[in-house]
């Protein structure tokens, strides 16, 4: 990897310093995590202050040009990872300002620390005017060497000391660095298929020989348990006398499984079994959100809706409650040694003792937004691997007498593909992960055929909506996030947004001149309501009288002079735990008011004329209508999950989408009466982000995206020099 690092320098702004030397970034004197990635963007951009630094420079110092990497994600990463340590925004930068479809510039003052070089005991100014080798006087004198006088021979022993304790000294300060030079980190460096299939599964453990896993047919159903040899071959099915059986875990001895059937209601609990391989006997453990084994298989934690971690024996003896974490508890995994449990609440890693003791965050000050989830420790205890953005990172815990690992987490893989859950292997060279190569199909289901048909050439996009002229058309690429607008039939297609902004639930005003939509900003960590013309041409604008709230789901007034949008007023965490409402922005006025009774309700869609808003709730159960006449809610009568609610062009009906239950998109009167199936999708396979994505064309014909991804197993191979 090339370097900008020329010599040891030290630069010095604000509250921080940077040490080449040392490759340390401090902050007020105590030193700040960082990848070796963002600090070598870091120093680089510091070398070039006050100049645009492209990303094309940017990638020739980080990678050489015969180095495959997904480039503009890997920069992506760096420089949002850099951000978060200098404690700097995209928005308001105080330090690293990006200047729009050029690069980045580092804009704050600068000052270069010199360190001054001594060379033994020459003299400072590098001239002979030396005792050691002039008369006090300051004339020379020549000695012969037969004359050499007893304070000539101490002079010379004395020199010879000091040149020898300085070399002694050399060593030992070379010895102390090798001794404590960061450990190389881990790398992939390989990837063998082992699965041929293309189909969805989802990997829950293995025995040392063997994989075991869900295989998900469809989105409707649940599949079943199979198994495949690590070496590849044929996959064999696992029976289980349970209804629906989901894999959760298996026992590190392969004997047993942990299995959690789905209910056929809708619950945030599973009834939690242990089941034997051989024979297929089952015992009942309890009611579990999710759990794992504990490494001699001997015990089994799960986490319980309310925030409460418990143990029971794997014959279902001995429960009890082992801590109150609170928060939403969606992971659970032991440390090798069954030390440790570390689990992942509100977004974030979290570890307590076996015994229930001293919970504490295991990344504070990681950004919530990288949602670690999936994790799991190599078999020697010294990687922890987990997901987060659908790439798999690790935490170096190796620890020694002298040498310390890598600070801060390591990105394992890059690229287009996505990773499920890392399951690491027995010998600790490999980590084996379901990988897909994410890709959608834009569908439309025709009413009179009765059958879905390619829409815009079955382009990869979802959030289609129409202008109100039906002239055009606005969409969001799946799965890289970027919005276009192109016209009716998908032709002359214009990017309106670069990343590293990715776009959600685009909605156009009414005079066709502007795309309002939803995205999170890596800097700020939250969604954010922004404004593109749909022109192109011009970066899109922050909404900037609600950008201090997390605000998504935006959409137009009839009239064009209000934007209404979900917001959360504090941090966004879990999703149980959210508190939001529904408000809308004044375009004349710029002030904002909350809609009435809007607490928990979200997804408001305003109706062709202006008088009705229509929404989900956050139980995803109930459709509600808003009538700004009489300013009350009510609930139209329709029994099942409700997602993605859409008026038809003329008012009358709402359409929306039922993921769960009797599956398929519907649609019920607004003056009320019974919901009508209009497409069953019991067979369907979604693709795409924002949930069950559904939207309508100017005919009212539903739009869905197929998934058409390749989805199978690989061996990644891991080096841990």
């Amino acid at each position: 990897m090339a370097t900008p690092v020329g010599m040891d320098q030290t630069w010095r702004f604000g509250v921080y310093e940077v040490d080449t030397r040392r490759v340390e970034l401090r902050r007020s004197g105590t030193p700040v995590k960082m990848r070796e990635q963002s600090f070598l963007i870091l120093v680089y951009l510091l070398q070039h202050a006050g100049e645009i630094v492209t990303r094309e420079e940017l990638r020739q110092v980080l990678w050489p040009l015969d180095t495959f990497v997904d480039f503009d994600h890997s920069l992506n990463v760096a420089i949002m990872n850099l951000r978060d340590a200098l404690g700097d925004s995209i928005e308001k930068p105080v330090y690293i300002e990006t200047v729009p479809r050029r690069g980045y510039r580092f804009i704050a003052p600068v000052t270069r620390a010199e360190e001054e070089t001594r060379n033994g005991l020459s003299h400072p100014n590098g001239d002979s005017d030396s005792p050691l080798i002039n008369g006090t006087n300051g004339a020379q004198q020549a000695v012969p060497a037969s004359a050499e006088t007893p304070t000539r021979h101490h002079h010379r022993g004395l020199i010879s000391a000091v040149t020898g304790l300085i070399f002694a000294a050399g060593l030992l300060s070379s010895a102390i660095w090798y001794l404590h030079r960061p450990l190389p980190p881990p790398r992939v460096t390989g990837y063998t298929q082992i699965t041929h299939d293309g189909r969805k599964k989802s990997l829950a453990g293995t025995d040392g020989s063997r994989l075991y896993f869900n295989e998900m047919p469809g989105e409707a159903s649940i599949g079943s348990i199979a198994q495949i040899a690590i070496s590849g071959g044929l996959t064999g099915q696992i029976p289980v006398a349970l209804p629906s059986p989901m894999l959760a875990d298996v026992s590190p001895d392969g004997a047993n499984l942990l299995v959690m059937p789905v209910p056929k209601e809708d619950s945030v609990t599973y009834p939690l079994w242990n089941v034997r391989i051989l024979g297929g006997s089952t015992r009942r453990l309890g009611e579990a959100v999710v759990a794992s084994y504990s490494p001699d298989a001997n015990s089994v934690a799960y986490s319980t809706p309310e925030g409460d971690i418990w143990l029971v024996q794997s014959d279902g003896t001995g429960a009890h409650k082992l801590a109150s974490v609170g928060g939403s508890v969606t992971e659970i995994v032991w440390s090798p040694d069954g030390g440790i449990i570390r689990f992942s609440r509100d977004n974030e890693l979290w570890e307590i003792s076996s015994s229930g003791l001293a919970p504490h965050k295991v990344l504070p000050g990681w950004p919530a937004s990288s949602d670690p989830c999936c994790a799991r420790w190599t078999s020697n205890g010294s990687f922890f691997l987990y997901l987060a953005g659908d790439q798999i990172w690790a935490l170096d815990e190796r620890r020694g007498l002298f040498r310390r690992p890598p600070a801060g987490p390591i990105q394992l893989t890059t690229g287009p593909m996505s990773w499920g859950r890392p399951i690491p292997g027995k010998d600790g060279s490999r980590i084996f992960a379901e990988g897909t190569i994410p890709r959608g199909e834009l569908s439309r289901f025709d009413s009179k055929t009765k059958l879905f048909q390619l829409f815009l050439g079955g382009i990869s996009a979802q959030g289609v909506i129409f202008s109100k002229d039906g002239k055009s058309v606005a969409y969001v690429s799946y799965p890289e996030g970027i919005l276009w607008k192109a016209n009716r039939d998908g032709s002359n297609p214009v990017q309106l947004i670069d990343p590293p902004m990715q776009a959600g639930l685009p909605r156009w005003s009414p005079d066709n001149m502007q795309i309002v939509f939803q995205s999170t900003s890596p800097a700020a960590n939250k969604p954010s309501t922004y404004v593109v013309s749909s022109e192109g041409g011009s970066p899109p604008k922050l909404v900037s009288e609600i950008s201090e709230l997390s605000t998504w789901q935006p959409d137009w007034s009839p009239d064009g002079r209000k934007i209404i949008f979900n917001a959360i007023a504090g941090p966004v965490v879990a999703w149980v735990n959210l508190k939001f409402d529904i408000r809308i922005l004044d375009l004349d006025s710029r002030k904002v008011t909350t809609v009435p009774g809007s607490v928990g309700i979200l997804g408001a869609r305003w109706s062709p004329d202006g008088q009705y808003l229509v929404a989900g709730t956050k139980d995803e159960v109930r459709l509600m209508i808003f009538d700004f006449k009489t300013h009350q809610w009510s609930e139209l009568a329709q029994r099942g999950v409700v997602d993605s609610p859409e008026w038809s062009r003329d008012g009358k009906f709402i359409y929306f989408r039922r993921p769960r239950g009797d599956i398929g998109v519907f649609r019920i009167p607004v003056k009320g009466g019974a919901a009508e199936k209009v497409v069953d999708l019991k067979s369907w396979h979604d693709a795409g982000w924002d949930g069950k994505y559904m939207g309508l064309d100017p005919t009212d014909a539903p739009l869905l995206l197929r998934d058409i991804s390749s989805a199978d197993v690989y061996a990644l191979t891991l080096d841990q020099k």
